[in-house]
């Protein structure tokens, strides 16, 4: 599928910023799930640089601002080729051992109730596709999908608790399990384009799973479904903050700042 893709992330700052650095990942990921056509990463404000390419494959770029006054808008865009690779995710340019995703971290810690969901599942290890898929259909069942209902600080535990979440939640919870069954899981940012008859979508979230032998297989918990040629990726990480798009640092800024984010997909073959 040929996908184009508009990502507009715009800060809003009450006072001016004397200094801003900012760190980007908001390149598509290359694999052979995916070929970038074309991309770009631009700033209204400040000046862009390409940086490096890190272990985990992301091409990061970075941001400098001085006295930053007002907004600032920060765009993505281009055309990605993608393909259906039944889940698999194959030829990622990285060099961290799978097994530093079996840590759990505060945002991805199960408590009593996410550990309750999997009891009576038998894990068996010349089928560890299967459990996969298992525990991805219990994560889907685990809570309701409902828009604004969590922060980016929420963790799984608390979506459990509250029967609610959208699809960062849903990815914590499967990250949550998988790890405990002693499964390498990662948290993963990209562009999920479901209905082709609009232009407004987000940012999607979704897992990862590492299975010995096979490799990375991507699982999408909110839609209780291996990843497709529809999905875009573009960041990974342990949990959601770690795998943020954009990252800054200020000097002596005591103001606040506002975010709107704001993405359109459209197929174009």
């Amino acid at each position: 599928m040929k996908i184009r893709i508009k990502h507009e992330t715009n800060y809003t700052f009450t006072e001016q910023v004397p200094k801003l650095i900012q760190s980007v990942k908001l390149y598509p990921s290359k694999c052979k799930n995916q070929e970038i056509s074309s991309w770009s990463i631009k700033t209204n404000k400040g000046s862009i640089q390409e940086s490096h390419q890190d272990a985990l494959g992301h091409k990061i770029y970075n941001i400098f601002n001085n006295d930053l006054r007002g907004s600032q808008k920060i765009t993505s865009a281009g055309v990605v080729n993608t393909k259906n690779l039944s889940g698999l995710v194959k030829g990622l340019s990285e060099k961290v051992n799978p097994d530093c995703f079996l840590r759990q971290t505060p945002l991805t810690k199960p408590c009593r109730e996410i550990l309750k969901l999997s009891k009576n599942i038998k894990r068996q290890k010349n089928d560890l596709v299967q459990f996969c898929h298992k525990i991805n259909e219990i994560c889907y069942k685990s809570i309701k999908y409902v828009a604004g209902s969590t922060s980016s600080k929420t963790s799984a535990q608390k979506s459990i608790e509250q029967g609610e979440g959208v699809c960062q939640d849903f990815a914590h919870i499967l990250i949550s399990l998988a790890r405990e069954h002693s499964l390498p899981a990662r948290y993963i940012n990209g562009f999920l384009i479901e209905d082709l008859n609009s232009v407004e979508h987000t940012t999607h979230a979704w897992t990862e799973i590492y299975i010995r032998d096979l490799g990375w297989v991507g699982f999408d918990p909110s839609h209780n479904k291996c990843i497709d040629d529809k999905y875009v990726r573009i960041s990974c990480g342990l949990d959601f903050l770690d795998a943020s798009t954009i990252k800054g640092v200020k000097t002596n800024y005591s103001g606040s700042e506002n975010l709107k984010v704001r993405v359109s997909i459209s197929n174009c073959q």
